[in-house]
């Protein structure tokens, strides 16, 4: 059976393709959308992967836009996506917060409702080690930002996805799309041939067909549209992230009323506390030496104890009979370098992605611009009222700043 046409078909429904798919159908309710995922439901590929964390602590302004507008929203839809406000304690050492007084000051501690600590009021949160040695650099301060916090990733897409639903969406899941029926294939798509999608296939040989297709399949967008000549900006990185089962959290935190995420100054390694299930969450935004690649899905143990462990053993050197409990490994969609999230378009298909691992602290803004996009719209009204210029997303005209707050 092949299936009806569409208006719209959004492949991918991750928190970003299902955000797109409702802010689309709610602005044009006459349409008929179709939201495809290779997953049994909304959510459960690279989305259900992430370590689930949002801040709005960027020193870009349209990172701080996004970020910002989108958790407004979440906070209206706190108990839907279990959200958690334990805010983000980033970690400095002297160099690194000398570096990065240009970026800080352009920010407002009230506005964008952070405090900067000292090592004496760290010490007051963290049992830490702030003392320098080999590798790791001292710990010299800190910043509590208090708008930041943990979500159930993929709680939100489901949330997108059902509104979707709701308003007369059309979802297919375990749908797996393998090619696009380009048009112009007589010609071997001469220059005057006015080639565009014509539809898509999926592995069981089902054919699509609209007048639109958007791409939000995230790391795998540059699979998709590289054999059709589009060249999308998107890249995948693999990441890997390890639940530690921890016997006794007063090793980890000296006040038990604050219970940040916690970036330390080494290695991008991060941590996320899930103290009522006496475990925390450990991963690492490294760089050089992870492919722009769908590499080995599978997480590898010896990162841990390679990249990871020995930053723990450190900064927490009384963090003791912790054990590996839980592993897993998935893809952040790279756009880089500016690590800014694109929309795009050619002919008669749109991707939206490269959210660069801030997809989750993104998703409500992007959704909403995507959907202006395909209105032709030039202007975006964001949860919080912010109007932005969808132009400024796009390859061609890109006008993003560059991030200087990395972890």
């Amino acid at each position: 059976m092949i299936p009806a046409d569409f208006d719209y078909i959004i492949i991918g429904a991750g928190v970003i393709g299902s955000s797109t798919a409702f802010y689309l159908k709610s602005a044009l309710p006459g349409s008929r959308i179709l939201l495809i995922d290779r997953n049994h439901t909304a959510g459960a590929g690279n989305t259900a992967k992430s370590a689930a964390l949002y801040r709005n602590f960027f020193s870009s302004q349209t990172s701080r836009a996004l970020a910002a507008s989108s958790i407004k929203y979440y906070l209206g839809i706190c108990d839907k996506i279990h959200l958690d406000p334990i805010g983000y304690l980033w970690l400095f050492s002297k160099e690194q917060w000398e570096n990065s007084q240009k970026s800080i000051r352009q920010l407002d501690p009230m506005k964008d409702d952070f405090e900067i600590l000292g090592r004496d009021a760290i010490s007051g949160i963290l049992r830490i080690n702030s003392e320098a040695k080999g590798h790791f650099p001292d710990v010299h301060a800190g910043i509590f930002c208090h708008l930041c916090g943990s979500l159930s990733a993929m709680a939100l897409a489901q949330h997108y996805a059902s509104q979707f639903v709701s308003v007369g969406g059309e979802t297919s899941f375990d749908t797996d799309i393998k090619e696009f029926i380009l048009t112009g294939q007589d010609s071997c798509y001469a220059p005057w041939d006015d080639v565009s999608v014509e539809g898509i296939v999926d592995r069981e040989g089902n054919k699509y067909h609209a007048k639109q297709f958007i791409i939000a399949a995230g790391a795998w967008t540059h699979e998709l549209l590289a054999p059709i000549g589009i060249a999308s900006g998107i890249l995948p990185k693999k990441r890997q992230l390890f639940a530690l089962k921890i016997e006794n959290t007063a090793q980890l935190i000296a006040n038990p009323t604050k219970r940040p995420a916690i970036i330390l100054p080494a290695g991008g390694v991060y941590i996320k506390p899930i103290l009522e299930r006496n475990m925390i969450i450990v991963g690492c935004a490294d760089d050089l030496g992870q492919p722009f690649l769908m590499s080995d899905p599978e997480p590898d143990v010896r990162y841990f104890h390679n990249a990871i462990e020995p930053v723990l053993n450190h900064y927490f050197p009384g963090l003791s009979d912790y054990k590996l409990s839980l592993k897993w490994a998935g893809y952040y969609d790279y756009h880089w370098p500016d690590m800014t999230p694109v929309i795009e378009s050619v002919a008669n298909i749109t991707w939206v992605g490269g959210t660069s691992g801030s997809g989750i602290m993104k998703a409500d803004a992007v959704g909403r611009i995507a959907a202006a996009v395909l209105q032709g719209m030039e202007e975006a009204v964001l949860a919080d009222g912010t109007k932005f210029e969808v132009s400024k997303l796009t390859l061609r005209d890109r006008n993003v700043e560059k991030e200087e707050l990395i972890i």
